[in-house]
């Protein structure tokens, strides 16, 4: 009998013990997942970040200084009808419940992303294109920026092209879509797109990140900058992520990190403003 007791009680401690670290084991589990999903997105918003402005190599116009970058942008105006610009590119916040070209149920906040990518060989039929080099030739015979266009693909204005620079122009928005039991949909971070050419039209909401319970948007203010308008700021993210999918996680499960995004073209204006000033 005694030897029975003891056995018992050495299997239930076992068995006990076994629980505890698959316990451990499954929290360890989440938490690497948690960890990788929020590195995924972060790593996804420096590469948007990286090309969020005109490539360094391009030629800026003479007597022009660089900008912090514009104050605001409409992601329903289509770059096809904007004026000529040196400030193309670039990161702001903006309300989609305010934007008439956007599925009206979305309405929080969103980064909207401007992305400038340098033409090799080929670029898109419509591309942002030095206004030197475009049918305007002969009203403005100096460089004085790019203004979206078409291009013909010929190659007889390929040298005026390389020397200024050109490159196709993509808009993104990154937003939070909160889970919605009736509608069995979980809390995810979603990406969209705007179709090149088509005006306003912007794709379906295409997952980027599951289980994103919090997204807060903001702007930072940077030391030794001075408060100017919002161009001039730099969107700060904050994201709390959880399960991926399922159940809902507890606030002590969730994992909150923060990301400043500095484009590379904000960072030159600064250094420039810097070297002027010492």
């Amino acid at each position: 009998m005694v030897a029975s007791a003891l056995a018992l009680s050495l299997l239930t401690g076992i068995v006990m013990v076994a629980a505890e670290l698959i316990a451990t084991t499954q929290v360890m589990e989440r938490r690497s997942d948690q960890v990788t999903r929020a590195g995924q997105l972060f790593t996804f918003l420096e590469r948007m970040v990286a090309t969020a402005g005109l490539p360094s190599q391009w030629p800026q116009p003479a007597g022009a200084s660089l900008q912090l970058g514009a104050t605001s942008a409409d992601p329903c105006t289509p770059p096809s009808v904007r004026d000529v610009s040196t400030t193309w590119g670039g990161i702001w916040i903006v309300d989609l419940a305010a934007l008439d070209c956007v599925d009206p149920n979305d309405s929080s906040q969103a980064l909207y992303i401007e992305r400038v990518e340098t033409c090799g060989d080929v670029c898109p039929q419509q591309a942002l294109l030095p206004a030197v080099c475009t049918k305007q030739q002969e009203a403005l015979p100096s460089h004085s920026g790019w203004v979206v266009g078409e291009w013909g693909g010929g190659v007889a204005d390929r040298e005026c092209l390389e020397q200024f620079g050109w490159g196709s122009l993509s808009q993104i928005l990154i937003y939070h879509r909160p889970r919605v039991e009736t509608r069995d949909r979980s809390s995810d971070l979603v990406m969209r797109q705007a179709f090149p050419g088509k005006g306003d039209q912007w794709s379906t909401p295409e997952a980027l990140i599951q289980g994103v319970v919090t997204w807060e948007l903001g702007y930072a203010q940077l030391a030794d900058v001075p408060v100017l308008a919002e161009g001039a700021r730099t969107p700060v993210v904050t994201v709390a992520v959880g399960a991926a999918s399922g159940t809902t996680a507890a606030l002590e499960e969730l994992i909150q990190l923060r990301k400043t995004l500095i484009t590379p073209s904000f960072k030159r204006a600064l250094l420039a403003r810097k070297k002027a000033g010492s």
